[in-house]
Protein backbone atom coordinates (compact mmCIF):
# COMPACT_ATOMS: atom_id res chain seq x y z
CA UNK A 1 0.00 0.00 0.00
CA UNK A 2 1.45 3.58 -0.75
CA UNK A 3 2.16 5.74 1.74
CA UNK A 4 -0.03 8.96 1.59
CA UNK A 5 2.23 12.25 0.69
CA UNK A 6 0.49 14.73 2.22
CA UNK A 7 0.18 15.77 5.91
CA UNK A 8 -3.12 15.31 7.28
CA UNK A 9 -2.75 17.34 9.82
CA UNK A 10 -0.67 20.30 8.39
CA UNK A 11 -3.50 22.77 9.04
CA UNK A 12 -2.79 23.24 12.32
CA UNK A 13 1.09 22.54 12.88
CA UNK A 14 4.71 24.34 12.22
CA UNK A 15 6.16 23.42 9.14
CA UNK A 16 9.77 22.95 10.11
CA UNK A 17 9.57 19.19 11.02
CA UNK A 18 7.40 16.19 11.94
CA UNK A 19 4.42 17.11 13.83
CA UNK A 20 4.85 15.20 17.43
CA UNK A 21 2.42 12.83 18.30
CA UNK A 22 1.45 10.35 21.30
CA UNK A 23 -0.62 7.71 21.25
CA UNK A 24 -2.74 6.26 23.78
CA UNK A 25 -5.02 2.69 23.89
CA UNK A 26 -2.43 1.99 21.24
CA UNK A 27 -3.32 -1.90 20.83
CA UNK A 28 -1.30 -3.33 18.08
CA UNK A 29 0.02 -0.37 16.43
CA UNK A 30 -2.77 0.24 13.65
CA UNK A 31 -3.70 3.67 14.93
CA UNK A 32 -0.03 4.28 14.61
CA UNK A 33 0.66 3.20 10.96
CA UNK A 34 -1.94 5.35 10.46
CA UNK A 35 -0.64 8.28 11.58
CA UNK A 36 3.08 7.64 10.36
CA UNK A 37 1.85 7.55 7.08
CA UNK A 38 -0.33 10.37 7.76
CA UNK A 39 3.38 12.30 8.20
CA UNK A 40 3.07 11.87 12.65
CA UNK A 41 6.19 11.67 14.43
CA UNK A 42 5.13 8.88 16.58
CA UNK A 43 7.06 9.62 19.47
CA UNK A 44 5.11 7.69 22.51
CA UNK A 45 2.80 4.95 23.20
CA UNK A 46 0.65 3.61 26.43
CA UNK A 47 -0.68 0.23 26.11
CA UNK A 48 -1.19 -1.91 29.06
CA UNK A 49 -2.21 -5.53 27.84
CA UNK A 50 0.91 -7.47 27.27
CA UNK A 51 0.22 -9.24 23.60
CA UNK A 52 -0.59 -6.20 22.22
CA UNK A 53 2.33 -4.21 23.69
CA UNK A 54 4.67 -6.94 22.29
CA UNK A 55 3.51 -6.58 18.65
CA UNK A 56 3.51 -2.88 18.75
CA UNK A 57 7.41 -3.17 19.87
CA UNK A 58 8.11 -5.60 17.07
CA UNK A 59 6.31 -3.01 14.79
CA UNK A 60 7.20 0.52 15.79
CA UNK A 61 10.90 0.01 17.52
CA UNK A 62 11.44 4.09 17.13
CA UNK A 63 8.08 5.04 19.35
CA UNK A 64 8.79 4.62 22.90
CA UNK A 65 6.36 2.54 24.35
CA UNK A 66 4.63 2.70 27.77
CA UNK A 67 3.76 -0.72 28.92
CA UNK A 68 1.47 0.50 31.92
CA UNK A 69 -2.41 1.13 33.18
CA UNK A 70 -2.78 4.34 31.73
CA UNK A 71 -4.63 5.75 34.80
CA UNK A 72 -1.10 5.48 36.99
CA UNK A 73 0.60 7.86 34.33
CA UNK A 74 0.60 11.90 34.32
CA UNK A 75 1.17 13.88 31.18
CA UNK A 76 4.21 14.94 32.05
CA UNK A 77 5.59 11.19 32.36
CA UNK A 78 3.75 10.90 28.43
CA UNK A 79 5.95 14.30 27.50
CA UNK A 80 8.83 12.52 29.06
CA UNK A 81 8.89 9.94 27.50
CA UNK A 82 8.11 11.51 24.33
CA UNK A 83 11.37 13.84 24.55
CA UNK A 84 8.83 17.15 24.87
CA UNK A 85 8.51 20.10 26.63
CA UNK A 86 4.76 21.23 28.15
CA UNK A 87 2.92 22.73 25.26
CA UNK A 88 5.06 21.38 22.45
CA UNK A 89 2.73 17.94 21.61
CA UNK A 90 1.43 18.22 18.47
CA UNK A 91 -1.49 15.32 18.45
CA UNK A 92 -2.69 13.30 21.63
CA UNK A 93 -4.92 10.33 19.80
CA UNK A 94 -6.28 7.01 20.30
CA UNK A 95 -8.88 4.47 20.09
CA UNK A 96 -10.55 4.74 24.19
CA UNK A 97 -11.76 0.41 24.60
CA UNK A 98 -14.93 0.33 23.35
CA UNK A 99 -16.48 -2.99 25.01
CA UNK A 100 -18.81 -1.27 26.54
CA UNK A 101 -20.16 0.72 23.61
CA UNK A 102 -19.52 -1.86 20.98
CA UNK A 103 -23.38 -3.77 19.70
CA UNK A 104 -21.75 -6.83 18.97
CA UNK A 105 -21.00 -6.99 23.20
CA UNK A 106 -24.26 -8.63 24.90
CA UNK A 107 -22.71 -9.66 27.89
CA UNK A 108 -21.87 -6.37 29.37
CA UNK A 109 -22.46 -3.67 27.22
CA UNK A 110 -23.28 -0.18 28.78
CA UNK A 111 -22.00 2.53 30.89
CA UNK A 112 -21.04 0.56 34.06
CA UNK A 113 -18.61 -1.34 32.22
CA UNK A 114 -15.25 -0.87 33.76
CA UNK A 115 -13.47 -0.10 29.53
CA UNK A 116 -16.35 2.43 29.37
CA UNK A 117 -14.69 4.78 32.43
CA UNK A 118 -11.26 4.85 30.72
CA UNK A 119 -12.43 7.35 28.22
CA UNK A 120 -12.05 10.22 31.18
CA UNK A 121 -8.18 9.09 30.89
CA UNK A 122 -8.29 10.42 27.38
CA UNK A 123 -9.75 13.59 29.05
CA UNK A 124 -7.41 13.75 31.79
CA UNK A 125 -4.21 13.00 29.56
CA UNK A 126 -5.42 15.64 27.21
CA UNK A 127 -5.85 18.45 29.69
CA UNK A 128 -2.30 18.03 31.50
CA UNK A 129 -0.49 17.36 28.00
CA UNK A 130 -2.19 20.05 26.00
CA UNK A 131 -1.78 18.78 22.44
CA UNK A 132 -2.64 21.28 19.56
CA UNK A 133 -4.98 18.36 18.05
CA UNK A 134 -6.57 15.50 19.58
CA UNK A 135 -8.03 12.28 17.83
CA UNK A 136 -10.60 10.31 19.67
CA UNK A 137 -12.00 7.02 17.43
CA UNK A 138 -14.17 4.53 18.69
CA UNK A 139 -17.64 2.64 17.48
CA UNK A 140 -20.68 4.27 16.56
CA UNK A 141 -22.39 2.64 19.53
CA UNK A 142 -20.99 5.95 21.46
CA UNK A 143 -23.79 7.52 19.95
CA UNK A 144 -26.52 5.18 21.95
CA UNK A 145 -25.47 6.68 25.41
CA UNK A 146 -26.76 10.53 23.47
CA UNK A 147 -26.29 11.98 27.41
CA UNK A 148 -23.05 10.36 28.00
CA UNK A 149 -21.59 11.23 24.51
CA UNK A 150 -23.67 15.07 24.94
CA UNK A 151 -21.21 15.16 28.40
CA UNK A 152 -18.32 14.00 26.82
CA UNK A 153 -17.93 16.35 23.81
CA UNK A 154 -18.59 19.14 26.66
CA UNK A 155 -15.69 18.34 29.05
CA UNK A 156 -13.57 18.34 26.03
CA UNK A 157 -14.90 22.13 25.09
CA UNK A 158 -14.21 22.87 28.73
CA UNK A 159 -10.86 22.38 29.29
CA UNK A 160 -10.21 24.43 25.72
CA UNK A 161 -10.92 22.82 22.68
CA UNK A 162 -13.19 23.66 19.46
CA UNK A 163 -14.67 20.03 19.27
CA UNK A 164 -16.55 18.37 16.46
CA UNK A 165 -17.38 14.79 15.65
CA UNK A 166 -18.28 12.51 12.78
CA UNK A 167 -19.49 9.11 11.96
CA UNK A 168 -17.43 7.73 8.88
CA UNK A 169 -16.90 4.37 6.91
CA UNK A 170 -13.56 3.14 5.97
CA UNK A 171 -15.22 1.87 2.43
CA UNK A 172 -15.44 5.32 1.81
CA UNK A 173 -12.30 6.05 1.87
CA UNK A 174 -10.32 2.98 -0.29
CA UNK A 175 -10.57 0.25 2.32
CA UNK A 176 -12.42 -3.10 0.88
CA UNK A 177 -14.51 -3.38 4.28
CA UNK A 178 -17.63 -1.36 5.61
CA UNK A 179 -16.24 -0.31 8.56
CA UNK A 180 -18.11 2.94 10.53
CA UNK A 181 -16.49 4.51 13.29
CA UNK A 182 -16.96 7.92 15.27
CA UNK A 183 -14.16 10.11 14.64
CA UNK A 184 -13.44 13.06 17.62
CA UNK A 185 -11.69 15.65 16.90
CA UNK A 186 -10.57 18.74 19.18
CA UNK A 187 -8.64 22.20 18.18
CA UNK A 188 -7.14 24.07 20.81
CA UNK A 189 -9.01 27.13 21.61
CA UNK A 190 -5.08 29.52 20.70
CA UNK A 191 -5.50 27.92 17.24
CA UNK A 192 -8.48 29.29 15.75
CA UNK A 193 -9.39 26.75 13.91
CA UNK A 194 -12.40 24.54 13.43
CA UNK A 195 -11.89 21.00 13.53
CA UNK A 196 -12.53 19.17 9.68
CA UNK A 197 -12.62 15.75 8.10
CA UNK A 198 -11.71 14.70 4.61
CA UNK A 199 -14.47 14.06 1.72
CA UNK A 200 -15.46 10.96 1.06
CA UNK A 201 -12.94 9.74 -2.22
CA UNK A 202 -14.91 6.23 -2.75
CA UNK A 203 -18.45 5.73 -3.87
CA UNK A 204 -21.04 2.51 -3.89
CA UNK A 205 -21.14 1.45 -7.78
CA UNK A 206 -24.97 1.21 -7.37
CA UNK A 207 -25.57 4.73 -6.25
CA UNK A 208 -26.35 5.75 -9.85
CA UNK A 209 -29.12 3.57 -9.54
CA UNK A 210 -30.08 4.35 -5.58
CA UNK A 211 -30.38 8.32 -6.62
CA UNK A 212 -31.86 8.57 -10.34
CA UNK A 213 -30.49 12.11 -11.34
CA UNK A 214 -28.55 14.04 -13.98
CA UNK A 215 -26.79 15.64 -11.03
CA UNK A 216 -23.36 12.78 -10.30
CA UNK A 217 -24.31 11.26 -6.74
CA UNK A 218 -20.91 10.79 -5.73
CA UNK A 219 -20.52 14.83 -6.52
CA UNK A 220 -23.41 15.33 -4.24
CA UNK A 221 -22.35 13.17 -1.60
CA UNK A 222 -18.66 15.78 -1.23
CA UNK A 223 -20.96 18.36 -1.52
CA UNK A 224 -22.84 17.70 1.19
CA UNK A 225 -20.33 15.75 3.52
CA UNK A 226 -19.92 17.62 6.10
CA UNK A 227 -16.43 18.81 6.66
CA UNK A 228 -16.07 20.53 9.53
CA UNK A 229 -18.17 17.36 11.16
CA UNK A 230 -20.84 18.25 14.15
CA UNK A 231 -21.12 20.18 17.57
CA UNK A 232 -22.70 18.52 20.65
CA UNK A 233 -25.83 20.95 19.97
CA UNK A 234 -26.68 18.50 16.53
CA UNK A 235 -26.12 14.77 18.76
CA UNK A 236 -29.82 14.19 18.61
CA UNK A 237 -30.65 15.64 14.88
CA UNK A 238 -28.30 13.45 13.30
CA UNK A 239 -28.70 10.26 11.22
CA UNK A 240 -26.70 7.93 8.43
CA UNK A 241 -28.19 8.77 4.68
CA UNK A 242 -28.04 5.44 2.99
CA UNK A 243 -28.14 6.93 -0.55
CA UNK A 244 -25.38 9.18 -0.21
CA UNK A 245 -23.74 7.56 2.49
CA UNK A 246 -22.51 10.17 4.45
CA UNK A 247 -23.43 11.00 7.95
CA UNK A 248 -25.72 14.32 8.08
CA UNK A 249 -28.25 16.54 10.10
CA UNK A 250 -32.08 15.76 9.62
CA UNK A 251 -33.13 19.57 10.29
CA UNK A 252 -30.93 21.45 7.46
CA UNK A 253 -31.32 17.97 4.92
CA UNK A 254 -33.17 19.74 2.50
CA UNK A 255 -31.98 23.25 2.62
CA UNK A 256 -28.37 21.68 2.20
CA UNK A 257 -29.30 19.16 -0.18
CA UNK A 258 -30.91 22.50 -2.52
CA UNK A 259 -27.85 24.38 -2.30
CA UNK A 260 -25.35 21.30 -3.53
CA UNK A 261 -27.41 20.70 -6.33
CA UNK A 262 -27.73 24.66 -7.45
CA UNK A 263 -23.97 24.46 -7.29
CA UNK A 264 -23.49 21.20 -9.04
CA UNK A 265 -26.05 22.46 -11.93
CA UNK A 266 -24.68 25.85 -12.21
CA UNK A 267 -21.26 24.33 -12.26
CA UNK A 268 -21.81 21.99 -15.39
CA UNK A 269 -23.68 24.67 -17.00
CA UNK A 270 -20.38 27.43 -16.83
CA UNK A 271 -17.99 24.25 -17.70
CA UNK A 272 -20.13 24.03 -20.72
CA UNK A 273 -20.27 27.50 -21.87
CA UNK A 274 -16.44 27.42 -21.21
CA UNK A 275 -16.20 24.22 -23.81
CA UNK A 276 -18.21 26.53 -26.44
CA UNK A 277 -16.68 29.61 -25.96
CA UNK A 278 -17.70 32.54 -23.95
CA UNK A 279 -20.96 33.98 -23.95
CA UNK A 280 -21.45 37.60 -24.74
CA UNK A 281 -24.11 39.71 -23.41
CA UNK A 282 -26.40 40.49 -20.87
CA UNK A 283 -29.36 38.69 -22.59
CA UNK A 284 -27.46 35.42 -22.68
CA UNK A 285 -25.80 35.55 -19.29
CA UNK A 286 -29.52 35.87 -17.63
CA UNK A 287 -30.84 32.87 -19.42
CA UNK A 288 -28.19 30.90 -18.61
CA UNK A 289 -28.75 32.14 -14.74
CA UNK A 290 -33.09 31.46 -15.24
CA UNK A 291 -32.22 28.13 -16.78
CA UNK A 292 -29.64 27.21 -14.03
CA UNK A 293 -32.62 27.71 -11.28
CA UNK A 294 -34.76 26.04 -13.28
CA UNK A 295 -32.65 22.70 -13.53
CA UNK A 296 -32.85 22.98 -10.09
CA UNK A 297 -36.35 22.98 -9.56
CA UNK A 298 -36.48 19.70 -11.42
CA UNK A 299 -33.15 17.62 -10.35
CA UNK A 300 -34.26 18.43 -6.57
CA UNK A 301 -34.30 14.43 -5.27
CA UNK A 302 -36.73 13.50 -2.16
CA UNK A 303 -35.36 15.26 1.03
CA UNK A 304 -34.95 12.01 2.66
CA UNK A 305 -31.58 12.00 0.35
CA UNK A 306 -30.19 15.29 1.86
CA UNK A 307 -27.66 16.22 3.52
CA UNK A 308 -25.62 18.94 6.05
CA UNK A 309 -22.83 20.83 5.48
CA UNK A 310 -21.01 22.63 8.14
CA UNK A 311 -20.26 26.40 8.22
CA UNK A 312 -16.71 28.08 9.64
CA UNK A 313 -19.65 28.89 12.75
CA UNK A 314 -19.90 25.30 13.21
Amino acid sequence: MKEPDQNLFEFAFEPKTKPAGIDLFAGAGGFSLGMEWGGIDVRAAVEYDASAALTYRMNHRRTVLLKQDIRTLSGIDLLRAARLKDGELDLLFGSPPCQGFSTSNTVNRGLDNPNSKLMNEFIRLTKETTPRVFLIENVPGLLSYKDFFIMLLGALENIGYAVRFLIMDAASYGVPQHRKRVLIQGCRNDLNRIPSFPPPTHFDPDINKKLKSQVPPSALAVKCFATNGFSKEEVRDLYWNHVLWIYMNKKTAGEVLDRAITELICETFANHINQKGAVHGKTKSNRGIRNCAAARKRERPDSSAGCRERSSKG
